[in-house]
């Protein structure tokens, strides 16, 4: 608790937050995704395929294409959600964001 008094939490939440919506909005009109949404500083959305779900043959997939890529993301099925730390910096949401779009030509 004495972090959140002391140090500005609310305004890197804050800051989060924004940064998340920016980096979202390239995937909202990417047709290979869809459901693509946003709760606070969490983000998720769906890589289209005929095999959705959980249980999606396409998540084993996308974690290794995260792994290779030096990314910690566990895909639920089709769904990749992202849940970063709040020290998260903009670089590594740039990053992170990459190996997302880049997942979607990859497997």
């Amino acid at each position: 608790m004495k972090i959140w008094e002391t140090e500005p939490v609310r305004a890197r939440v804050a800051t989060l937050v924004a940064l998340q919506a920016k980096h979202l909005e390239r995937f909202r009109d990417d047709a290979r995704f869809q459901n693509v949404r946003q709760t606070g500083t969490i983000t998720a959305m769906d890589l289209k395929t005929s095999d959705a779900g959980y249980l999606s043959k396409l998540g084993p997939k996308l974690q290794s294409h995260f792994r290779d890529a030096r990314v910690l993301l566990r895909p639920l099925g089709n769904t990749i959600y992202v849940l970063p730390p709040y020290c998260v910096t903009n670089q590594d949401l740039t990053m992170l964001y990459g190996a997302i779009e880049a997942a979607a030509s990859a497997v």
